[in-house]
């Protein structure tokens, strides 16, 4: 391409900012994302603050500074991927049948309004073996969006479809709860003394613990809310899909954008990635877990410094009993984050999470008050966690990485390493530009989450006499990383995005976890268990019961017609999960010693084969 050519193409950029300032969230799945984070990989580009989904408007800007770079700096094939994605958020009025969708604007009074309808489509089948498992899942997606002047954005996604997931029902999980021995069992009144710390009692009642054989491990998340409906009964509650039914999804959102996009403000329901890493990677905010609602805001007040602010309420798991299910898990969310980022070589965040029952207290709404120092104001009632990432970037060569997420620890205790009560998170890694691939990176990353972490005890308040749930969970799955407590995880991944159509991944994993079933059942392992309060409850990984461990090596990637006026995308995944068990004696169900290789009847080893294959219509 000329630099005539260049810079009148760069000139129409510019101009469809004026004329489209979408401030509309941008799916965490798009790749706009990974493109922007290899850009700065690169050190052609800053990042934003790191609070996302960012909205249409942050991510066009970032894509068009990374085609304003010097000439040379992007090969052929960066620069037509860059291209592509950024043509994608064009739009044209009226209907628009390659990308299904129609849209009306007008001006009143010099302000600018418009009105989009689409629609998309997405499959995915996917199949283990030898021993049989299938998913699929089949979602039509429905999308109403516009501006409203040129300072606010508005969305709605309606997603309907049907799917059916099989999964393997593994053992039995404690589920009945006993407070501090030293007041003895639960005797049903929530006013007794003591019965804020919740223990497993002997002989408890149980749940069911499930695998989900045709995922990968510990990569699902419902794709689904509330209940999915048979069509033999669609008036009726189901909790999963075991055979053919229907389900849905709803997310919407209102934005504003203030001070030339110097602070927003969006309040929404959606999935989020809180944040400097890749999306999926966040201890404390992860993309993973599931949409809710919040009001949600940041400000720049100069570009090295970032604030942002979070406050939403949290949805519970339904199960058979909608009251029973319900009750405990009244909860709101509220989140504070400081960003300092010098833009190429230097990122420090840290902040708050705090979890507590639902409940008018504005300390934990306002957007710059401390939750940590609050939470002592009201009572200490409420599941308080601290953050922080630390990252240094060589612009061209790589970067690293260090992430901290503590839920509660005790430094006046020891052996620090060995206590239960120590619940925390880590993680660090490193990422490293591959010259020789387009939009490629090689990233090592270890992450370990301790027994209990995520987990809190029940909480009785003033507000509310029922005891509450202030677990990190929002609807049965993690807010933070994806792995459960008492797990770890050793990850090397090589993405590329070879073509301007196509993109590519090759992933090794290997991860560990204490079976939260079975008669090797490790404390601490599910995120269903009550917090530990005994300082001498002690841990020992991978020596204090029976461990999983999954070897995984998979293989995928995705290709698009749209450059060829095609709305279609096809996208796949192909791998092996080996799984082996170990057991050491010393936790007194073997003989003593250290961990030796387990394989019976409970605890079973193998290898599975899957294989993913899926579409998108109108991507």
């Amino acid at each position: 391409m000329t630099k005539q050519k260049f810079f009148f193409f760069f000139l129409l950029i510019s101009a469809s900012f004026l004329g489209a300032q979408q401030f509309n969230s941008v799916s965490l799945d798009h790749d706009a994302y990974n493109v922007i984070d290899l850009a700065v990989l690169k050190g052609i580009t800053t990042p934003p603050p790191s609070a996302k989904p960012w909205s249409e408007y942050t991510i066009r800007k970032k894509l068009g500074e990374i085609l304003d770079v010097p000439a040379g700096t992007l090969n052929p094939t960066e620069y037509a991927i860059v291209s592509n994605i950024l043509a994608s958020f064009e739009r044209k009025e009226s209907l628009d049948l390659r990308r299904g969708r129609y849209r009306s604007e007008n001006a009143l009074e010099g302000h600018r309004f418009s009105v989009e309808t689409g629609i998309g489509w997405d499959s995915v089948f996917a199949v283990r073996a030898p021993n049989p498992a299938i998913a699929s899942v089949n979602m039509l997606n429905l999308y109403l969006t516009g501006d409203m002047g040129e300072h606010f954005s508005w969305n709605f996604d309606a997603y309907g479809g049907f799917l059916s997931i099989d999964r393997e029902e593994l053992g039995q999980r404690p589920n009945a709860l006993y407070v501090d021995p030293k007041y003895g069992p639960y005797d049903g009144n929530p006013n007794s003394e003591g019965h804020t710390y919740y223990y497993d009692i002997p002989d408890p009642e149980t749940s069911p613990v499930y695998d989900i054989p045709a995922y990968f491990p510990y990569t699902f998340t419902k794709p689904w809310e509330a209940a999915v409906m048979p069509p033999a009964d669609l008036g009726g509650y189901h909790e999963w899909p075991d055979e053919f039914a229907f389900g849905y999804e709803l997310l919407s959102e209102l934005n504003a954008s203030l001070f030339e996009n110097r602070m927003t403000l969006r309040f929404g329901r959606m999935r989020r990635d809180w944040g400097p890493e890749s999306n999926g990677t966040s201890l404390f905010m992860n993309s993973r877990a599931r949409p809710f609602m919040a009001f949600e805001g940041t400000a720049v007040p100069i570009n090295w410094l970032r604030f942002s602010f979070l406050t939403g309420a949290l949805e519970y798991l339904k199960g058979a009993n909608q009251w029973e299910d319900a009750d405990p898990y009244q909860n709101l969310f509220s989140l504070a984050h400081v960003e300092l980022d010098t833009g190429k070589h230097f990122h420090f965040d840290f902040g708050s999470a705090t979890v507590w029952p639902k409940r008018l207290d504005l300390g934990y709404i306002f957007p710059i008050n401390s939750n940590f120092f609050y939470q002592n104001n009201v009572g200490d009632f409420d599941n308080l966690a601290l953050f922080a990432d630390l990252e240094f970037r060589l612009p061209g060569i790589a970067k690293i990485w260090g992430s901290l997420y503590v839920d509660e620890i005790n430094l006046s205790h020891g052996p620090f390493l060995h206590l239960d009560r120590q619940m925390y998170a880590y993680q660090g890694g490193v990422k490293a530009n591959i010259k020789w691939l387009p939009f490629a990176a090689l990233t090592l990353r270890y992450t370990k989450v301790e027994p209990y972490c995520y987990t809190h005890e029940y909480t009785e308040t003033p507000w509310n006499r029922v005891p509450t749930d202030t677990a990190y969970l929002n609807n049965g799955e993690s807010l933070g990383f994806y792995l459960p407590p008492n797990s770890d995880e050793f990850l090397v991944r090589l993405d590329s995005m070879i073509l301007p159509e196509l993109k590519a991944h090759i992933q090794y994993q290997m991860i560990r976890h204490g079976v939260d079933y079975g008669y090797g059942r490790v404390d601490g392992s599910s995120l269903y268990d009550k917090i530990v309060k005994d300082d001498d409850s002690t841990k020992y990984f991978l020596m204090d019961g029976v461990y999983q461990w999954d070897s995984v090596i998979k293989l995928g990637g995705a290709y698009s017609l749209k450059t060829r006026g095609i709305p279609l995308a096809f996208y796949a995944e192909a791998g092996l999960v080996i799984t082996r068990f170990t057991i050491n004696g010393a936790a007194g169900i073997g003989e003593e010693g250290d961990y030796e290789p387990l394989d019976n009847a409970v605890y079973r080893a193998g290898t599975g084969f899957i294989f993913s294959l899926g579409f998108r219509l109108y991507p």
